[in-house]
């Protein structure tokens, strides 16, 4: 036999974004499983998009998690039979007002190995122009950025979310955009 191995799961609905995760772990034959805890919930996905003037969309929200107002990229969760690509599409128009014309997938990522269960899709787009006034969802104000004012952001902690500043290095490895460098 093999180990560590999962002897059993259960899984508990907290709400309808994210359930508690139990796993009993067995280490090794001599030894009782032990009990870990994880958190889960649908695939998420995160779109950093250029559009062809150089202008990238961010989205500011209040984050109870954190209680605080953040910056971000378009993002969020994978709707029940949608694909992560459609999502990432969905969000970058919803949040960003802007249309993808090229998407790049730029991986499948692990947020954080010791306490979520979940996919996080990077992707880079390559997007439309933007409209005169970018529709907002109730809550997110837009805001279109160039290049340098992102860096800046990020470079003062303004921009700060882990996982987005993630799909800006993804993108620079990949070298997807020649305009996202240092």
């Amino acid at each position: 036999m093999i180990y560590p191995r999962i002897v059993e799961t259960r899984k508990t609905q907290v709400s309808r974004w994210v359930a508690l995760v139990e796993k009993s772990v067995q280490f090794s034959a001599e030894e009782s499983p032990q009990i870990y805890h994880c958190l889960t919930q649908a695939d998420y996905v995160g779109v950093l998009a250029v559009t062809g003037d150089g202008l990238v969309p961010i989205v500011r929200q209040f984050r109870p998690c954190v209680e605080e107002f953040t910056w971000e990229f378009p993002a969020g969760t994978v709707d029940e039979g949608e694909t992560a690509e459609d999502a990432a599409r969905r969000e970058l128009m919803e949040e960003g007002g802007l249309r993808a014309e090229e998407l790049v997938y730029l991986g499948c990522f692990q947020p954080d190995t010791g306490r979520l269960q979940v996919r996080s899709h990077a992707f880079f787009a390559r997007a439309s122009h933007p409209p005169e006034s970018i529709p907002s969802e109730r809550g997110i104000e837009t805001k279109l950025v160039t290049l340098p004012e992102l860096r800046r952001m990020m470079q003062s902690m303004e921009f700060r979310h882990q996982l987005h500043l993630a799909i800006y290095a993804a993108a620079m490895v990949h070298g997807v955009c020649r305009d996202l460098t240092w």
